[in-house]
């Protein structure tokens, strides 16, 4: 696993130019599970009377952690993941604050795979916002 993990952070940190533009980071990988962390920026903001991240910020972070964790059940480089649906609860503000998500596996399909995510303060005192994910998946031995 030690080299598939190196593969995701990889793609994760350096190939996807929306992730490094956020600033996001693959903090850990294995089967079934990523954890990452965006660092809390001024210019991420969405509310700033409280210098609290954009919603819009966290739902990325969630979906992207959740996308890896779907990549984590592909069986050939030439399987696709595509996100169907991202549910999210955001149950209090980000406030000036660097954020860590989780992901964890939920089912993994033939067509379908659900993640359940959180997001959370990075010294896990206060949970930001939970949510889940549904991911379509085109296995290359299903065409």
């Amino acid at each position: 696993m030690e080299e598939k993990s190196a593969f995701f952070k990889k793609i994760f940190d350096e190939m996807i130019p929306f992730h490094q533009f956020l600033g996001m980071k693959l903090l850990e990988v294995s089967d079934g599970f990523a954890k990452a962390i965006i660092p809390f920026r001024p210019d991420l903001v969405g509310d700033p009377r409280i210098q609290s991240l954009h919603g819009g910020v966290i739902a990325t972070v969630m979906d992207a952690v959740g996308g890896v964790v779907g990549m984590t059940t592909l069986t050939s480089m030439e399987d696709k993941i595509s996100t169907i649906d991202l549910r999210i609860d955001y149950l209090r503000s980000a406030r000036n604050c660097d954020l860590i998500v989780e992901g964890i596996l939920s089912r993994s399909g033939n067509r379908i795979v659900s993640v359940n995510m959180k997001a959370y303060k990075m010294d896990e005192t206060d949970l930001i916002a939970e949510g889940k994910a549904v991911y379509n998946v085109i296995r290359k031995n299903d065409k």
